[in-house]
């Protein structure tokens, strides 16, 4: 929730924690969705929920949907086959 008032105060409601483009804050923040993504996937979590955080759902969206960065992500599908993979290795106390 934190996260969320602080990008509405950062972007004045722009699509970015810069403004209309992707920064630094962006960059930092975002390497971390297709992470959040993947687990949601793996586990039918729902980690960035509309209802509770609608301005950073809406950014985690438009951060993947941008040109630049969806050319450099991995599939967010291999990312939880991979995770799943390293859950199923895992010692049972780390899962």
């Amino acid at each position: 929730m934190r996260l969320e008032e602080a990008f509405v105060a950062l972007s004045k409601g722009k699509p970015f924690f810069g403004g209309e483009a992707i920064g630094f804050m962006d960059i930092c923040l975002g390497s971390f969705v297709v992470l959040l993504k993947a687990r949601e996937k793996l586990k039918g979590e729902k980690l960035l929920d509309e209802s509770k955080v609608p301005y950073l759902f809406k950014w985690a969206d438009q951060f993947l949907c941008d040109d630049t960065v969806k050319n450099l992500v991995p599939e967010i599908d291999k990312v939880a086959e991979f995770l799943g993979e390293l859950e199923a290795k895992a010692p049972q106390n780390f899962k």
